[in-house]
């Protein structure tokens, strides 16, 4: 009796489980990877980037490639944000879902004139992950979200979708999320670079094709979310050695046809003391180097100085590009306000604020050769 009272209750609750009836399945959704939002005349205009997802699936499983994977573009403008989005999804044949979102790409209008509007609507969207990364551009947004990836494979194999993979090497910026950006830049000091997306042709033949790729050159700097000015690759080579992140740049020095590859193991930023009436800093980097190719190299020591010398001037350079523009590369005020406020309230960087820079390179090993004695 006792048993079959436990069944009659058993059944009964099982009648008032709920199902998966309001599921969506995988193939009813339209999942956006990458948003482009552009400002001009008035209006924004948003942009969404997708794939099959089931072309990416095929790939990742080990399905094959079953030919090119096709990249879907969608565009729509508003008078606000919100707006043009709303536009945009009352044309779409499925509905989009924007919690796989990857990277979001700023034209340069945007970041000039409403970055912070963007930025502060973008994090209040509960599907967009504070972890998507943030790119600027000059270019067309068109033309650099309608790229193919090479090889016919899924869109997300562009740089970017993986730019902490590909900007630890031969890049001076380094990548920076959403997150970061509101972290970095709303400080008072101090400045917050986003890369910049610069589309190429020409250096890739795929088959007898010659396709466009974005890739990353130089970036934007802001500061307090306010654009200060943009600065290529070259201006901001001081940069891949003053760095936390860990760096691995080729450098051609000019000893024959050496090619030297070098790995930074970081630096130190010193205020000096005691300050009167100027800011005062001392940079030292330390980098190990190991050599490509050393015919006709010099003796150890007389490269491992011509390489510190390269550095110092590098980042000598960058540290006057950026005060051409009003900003501070290096972030020295940052690291001063955070000790002693009143510092950088009361002076500002100067041509020589950078007073000293001390650069030591070591040369690890060169390969299968020796050096000369």
């Amino acid at each position: 009796m006792k048993n079959k009272k436990i069944l009659i209750v058993l059944s009964i609750m099982t009648l008032l489980l709920t199902g998966c009836w309001g599921a969506t399945g995988i193939g009813d959704q339209l999942y956006i990877e990458g948003l482009g939002i552009d400002y001009k005349d008035g209006k924004f205009i948003v942009y969404t980037e997708s794939a099959v997802f089931s072309s990416i699936a095929k790939q990742e499983g080990g399905g094959g490639q079953s030919g090119e994977q096709p990249v879907l573009v969608g565009k729509e403008e508003g008078n606000s944000i919100t707006m043009a989005f709303r536009k945009l999804e009352k044309t779409s044949q499925y509905p989009l879902y924007y919690g796989h979102v990857q990277f979001i790409l700023l034209s340069e209008r945007v970041i000039k004139e409403k970055l912070n509007v963007v930025i502060s609507h973008l994090g209040h969207d509960p599907l967009i992950r504070q972890t998507s990364w943030i790119f600027g551009t000059s270019e067309d947004l068109d033309d650099v979200l309608i790229t193919k990836a090479p090889f016919k494979q899924a869109p997300l194999y562009k740089v970017m979708f993986h730019p902490e993979n590909m900007l630890v090497r031969n890049h001076s910026v380094n990548p920076i999320s959403m997150q970061m950006l509101f972290r970095d830049g709303n400080e008072p000091f101090g400045s917050t670079i986003i890369p910049n997306i610069k589309m190429t042709k020409g250096k890739w033949n795929e088959d007898k094709d010659s396709p466009h790729f974005p890739n990353v050159s130089g970036g934007f700097v802001v500061q307090k979310m306010k654009p200060k000015g943009k600065l290529t690759h070259t201006e901001l080579l001081g940069l891949e050695w003053v760095t936390k992140r860990k760096k691995e740049n080729k450098m051609e020095i000019p000893l024959g046809n050496t090619v030297v590859e070098l790995e930074v193991k970081g630096y130190k930023v010193r205020l000096k003391k005691p300050v009167k009436n100027e800011l005062k800093y001392t940079l030292e980097v330390k980098a190990k180097a190991t050599i490509d190719e050393n015919l006709n190299v010099d003796p150890k020591r007389e490269l491992e100085k011509q390489l510190a010398e390269k550095i110092k001037k590098d980042i000598k350079e960058t540290y006057a590009h950026g005060l051409s523009i009003d900003s501070d590369l290096y972030n020295l005020t940052r690291s001063t306000y955070r000790r002693s406020p009143s510092l950088v309230k009361k002076y500002a960087l100067q041509s020589d604020s950078l007073d000293s820079v001390k650069v030591s390179v070591q040369i690890v090993h060169s390969g299968s050769q020796k050096y000369k004695k």
